[in-house]
Parts: C-alpha cells; structure tokens; sequence
C-alpha cells in the first residue's frame, strides 16, 4: 500500500519535509487499517493562523487557532469505516496552521521540521480513528505518532531546520 500526501495551496512553501519518506512512514504506520487498498491519499492544507481559528470554531466550536486540524471522510459513530473493495482510498484532509507550528516549536525548543512531521502524523492518525480523548487511546495514539515521527527522521536526516 502508498500513502501520498497531497499538498493544496501554498502548503509546499511551508511543508519543507519530503513528502515520499513522510508518506511512506505514514502508510507503514496505517498498514494494518488500510490493508487491501493500493493507494491511500492524504489531502494536506497550510493556512493563516486566523483561518485556523476560524475553522477550529466553524467545525468544533472553539474560538482559537490550533496546530491541526483533520476532517476524516469515513468516520462513522467514532470509529473508522472505509469502503471495502475499493483500489484507491482519500482518507480526508488535514489542516495546519505553520505558524501556530512554529511558535508550538519554539516553546518546546525543537525544530519546525520536527514539529511539523509530528503535526502532519498527528492529523494523519486522527483520519483513521486514532484519538487521544482517554488515556488509553491517547497512550496509542502518541506511542504510533513518535514512532513514525522516529522512523520519518532516521530517513531524512537531522530534525533540526
């Protein structure tokens, strides 16, 4: 299975991560849930920090920005429920406020890049049903995430930049 990763906009200015290696890494990590499919997509936006917070109250009623966002197309009572027999598979998009990312790296005294994987990662999970809402499914949810994260960087080199 291959997972891409759609950029719309912009995004390519402030996506500065190879989306081959980040795709591939990803798809690894999702293989278990999107075994039978050929293709699997991820649509990826970057947008102002103030059409973050617009979208963050539009969708979830809280009027602040984030750093992501994700807007799953086969969530279904909280669990994921994609077709079946389909060779290809969008699994929705996910939003990202860079300079949310960039002030949320700093503050944690790491790097854009490192940041930015992590938040592209974070949304991808989140597509698939992933989330961090009890403690058990936050513990899964973050372990998968650093270690994809992990496994991105092993492949591009340093996290830094």
């Amino acid at each position: 299975m291959k997972l891409e990763i759609e950029l719309s906009g912009d995004a390519d200015g402030d996506f500065p991560l190879p989306r081959d290696i980040v795709g591939d890494e990803i798809g690894l990590a999702l293989s278990p849930l999107l075994e039978g499919y050929e293709l699997v997509t991820v649509a990826l936006s970057c947008v102002p920090e103030d059409e973050m917070k617009r979208l963050n109250f539009l969708y979830r009623d809280i009027d602040e920005s984030t750093d992501v966002l994700s807007f799953p197309l086969w969530e279904e009572e909280g669990g994921f429920r994609p077709p079946e027999g389909w060779r290809s598979l969008p699994l929705g998009d996910v939003v990202i406020s860079p300079d949310f990312v960039r002030r949320g790296a700093a503050e944690a005294n790491i790097g854009y890049n490192n940041e930015m994987a992590r938040m592209v990662v974070h949304g991808a999970l989140h597509l698939v049903g992933f989330d961090h809402g009890d403690e058990e499914g936050a513990a899964a949810m973050w372990d998968l995430q650093e270690r994809t994260v992990v496994r991105i960087f092993l492949r591009v080199g340093s996290r830094e930049d």
